[in-house]
């Protein structure tokens, strides 16, 4: 802490606790010239005395005792301050920013990472619910150790860790009229409350250009861009249907008595979900610990 503290201040403390500079040359070696020469610029920066000479060492005058305070309180604050640098540091390296758009965040990536962090208990997650263009360049510029979206193509810079199909399905209630079906047909859904996400979604963007080449037009009883919105309406209204990805809502659907359908339109099946990180950067353990983690979940939906 004394490299926090200006030099004449911390020897002066030393002495001053020491007694004498021969006994505290021996803490900070130094030679007791040396010394004696920063207690007295010391003593000719404040204009009095701090010390009181003796045979057999020095003891404060009452403008030391004033000094010596001041220097006990800076060197307090000195190492509150250490201590906070140093324990920010330490949340900072075992801190994992993850990026991902709101399909994972609904209830995937809760569900993985909360089983991970009751096992690794010295990881802190941040995660980063964004469009799946800002988790890119949330990679490339450094802010994230790694992405999690959906995709048509490869993104630049970043490096592909897994991925896999994921097309969007007719999610509905397990009572619904077409519940029983294999396979949903756009034109099914005319007679029926649809849900969908916002436009900005690849989710939505897939749902449109499957209308559009179908020349259906689907008039939405909502639209959202929070997933779990959509889902709770859905779960509301039993007659309704949400376009969703499986992997965004996988863990909640036998339980919420939901079911999801795939679509008969091929350009559905187009999307695919990503695990990304950055060209060129290796994780450090902990980071790739988490990465092994979440895919080896995702393997397992």
């Amino acid at each position: 802490m004394r490299k926090l503290l200006e030099p004449s201040l911390y020897y002066f403390s030393v002495v001053a606790q020491a007694g004498s500079l021969t006994s505290a040359t021996e803490k900070l070696g130094l030679t007791v010239s040396a010394l004696s020469r920063h207690i007295a610029k010391l003593e000719g920066d404040v204009g009095v005395p701090l010390f009181e000479r003796h045979a057999r060492g020095v003891i404060l005058s009452h403008a030391g005792r004033l000094l010596l305070r001041h220097a006990q309180r800076t060197l307090s604050d000195a190492e509150a301050v250490y201590a906070e640098i140093q324990g920010e540091e330490r949340r900072r390296a075992r801190t994992i920013t993850i990026a991902c758009t709101e399909g994972f965040a609904f209830d995937f990536l809760p569900v993985s990472l909360g089983a991970f962090c009751q096992e690794y208990r010295d990881v802190a997650i941040q995660l980063e619910v964004v469009s799946s263009e800002r988790a890119s360049q949330m990679l490339l510029s450094g802010e994230a150790a790694m992405a999690l979206a959906f995709s048509f193509k490869p993104e630049a810079g970043v490096t592909v860790q897994f991925t896999q199909l994921a097309p969007v399905m007719a999610l509905m209630h397990d009572t619904h009229p077409l519940a029983s079906k294999t396979k949903i047909a756009l034109k099914d859904l005319g007679a029926f409350p649809v849900l969908l996400q916002d436009k900005g979604t690849t989710n939505r963007q897939l749902f449109d250009i499957a209308c559009n080449v179908e020349d259906i037009e689907i008039v939405p009883m909502m639209t959202s861009r929070y997933v779990a919105a959509l889902y709770r309406f859905a779960l509301a209204v039993p007659e309704s249907i949400m376009p969703s990805g499986y992997v965004s809502v996988a863990k909640r659907l036998g339980g919420d008595q939901m079911k999801a359908i795939p679509f008969d339109n091929p350009l559905l099946t187009q999307r695919r979900l990503q695990v990304l990180t950055l060209a060129g950067r290796s994780l450090d353990n902990l980071a790739q610990s988490v990465l092994d983690w979440v895919i080896g979940d995702l393997k397992d939906i």
